[in-house]
């Protein structure tokens, strides 16, 4: 268990350092492409629950207000939260790599899922927008990368206890 804390400890460093260096974020062009296709699919999603929207890089034009999906807001923090869990917990690299791409890909998806629902609540109900943007939808999405990391472990747990007999 110790170790599992160190290393999550130190992939979180480490993930973090990476992406909040502008340097590195900007060599990447972690906002152009990354933040760029969420904003894309999101689009996607609000206009099939209903909402006309259009999308220009980080922004997306609904029609009573504006939204912009900065870099903390892509979904990436909650996957990389994610991500340093499943390379810290002791199981193969086969399924450390499973678990990344599927569990990564949940979490985007959950993630475009509470940027349409932000959305909805910004063309309907814009007075609870800040309260459901900074607190709700922020803290179902740490608690969610939580729940999928709890399903990776479900999901090793037969080569854990395998290993460790």
């Amino acid at each position: 268990m110790k170790r599992f804390l160190l290393l999550y400890i130190l992939y979180m460093i480490v993930a973090f350092i990476l992406v909040d260096y502008e340097p590195v974020r900007q060599a990447l062009k972690l906002d152009a492409y990354y933040t760029g296709a969420v904003v894309r699919l999101s689009a996607w999603l609000i206009e099939a629950i209903g909402i006309h929207v259009t999308a220009h890089g980080a922004l997306l034009y609904l029609n009573h207000a504006v939204m912009e999906v900065k870099f903390g807001c892509n979904g990436l923090e909650a996957i990389l939260l994610y991500i340093a869990a499943v390379l810290a917990y002791p199981a193969g690299w086969k399924l450390r790599l499973i678990g990344i791409v599927l569990g990564s890909t949940v979490l985007q998806v959950l993630n475009i899922v509470r940027i349409g629902v932000l959305a909805w609540v910004l063309e309907y109900h814009q007075k609870h927008f800040a309260l459901m943007h900074e607190y709700v939808t922020q803290s179902i999405m740490i608690a969610l990368a939580f729940i999928v990391f709890l399903f990776y472990l479900q999901a090793t747990e037969h080569e854990y206890q395998t290993a460790r007999t």
